[in-house]
């Protein structure tokens, strides 16, 4: 390789050396819920929203609640008290969730579903149906994303 040729590869890799050490570089006590596009708020709106569809399929009111952020949640013990009296009726539940639309900023987010439920009852009787638009709310804690709010409630009652 002629001198001119060896040069110019030391600058080239000199320059690539100075580039990179210039570019951004994420922050190591970032987390990893913290929505850096599109990509990843459905991520974390997909999470919590089939933690609510496996605790009402479960039958388990516990997983289901553990979506919402029990602190921040305003009228939060009302909530949890319909949502079992809501799990005490029914035997079982089949769940439908489809994500509409989404958006979210660096910790706390919005997602319209629509939702659909069907209840078979504990006691007999026919099947309860429902399906609604539900607007869910989401923010970030200290233990990761939890659903702040949902409206309307009384879906769930």
């Amino acid at each position: 390789m002629s001198g001119f040729g060896s040069l110019t590869a030391i600058g080239l890799l000199a320059g690539s050396i100075l580039l990179a050490s210039a570019s951004p570089r994420q922050s190591s006590t970032a987390t990893e819920d913290v929505p850096a596009d599109a990509f990843s708020s459905n991520q974390i709106a997909q999470k919590l929203l089939n933690q609510i569809r496996d605790g009402l399929q479960a039958g388990n009111s516990r997983q289901m609640l553990a979506a919402f952020d029990r602190e921040g949640m305003s009228g939060y013990l009302v909530f949890q008290d319909e949502l079992e009296a809501f799990f005490a009726q029914y035997e079982s539940f089949r769940v439908a969730i489809r994500l509409e639309e989404i958006s979210f900023g660096p910790d706390q987010g919005t997602a319209t579903v629509f939702f659909q439920l069907e209840g078979v009852p504990r006691y007999g009787g026919p099947a309860m149906r429902r399906e609604a638009e539900l607007t869910f709310e989401f923010i970030r804690t200290r233990s990761g994303w939890k659903i702040r709010d949902v409206s309307p409630r009384n879906f769930f009652s």
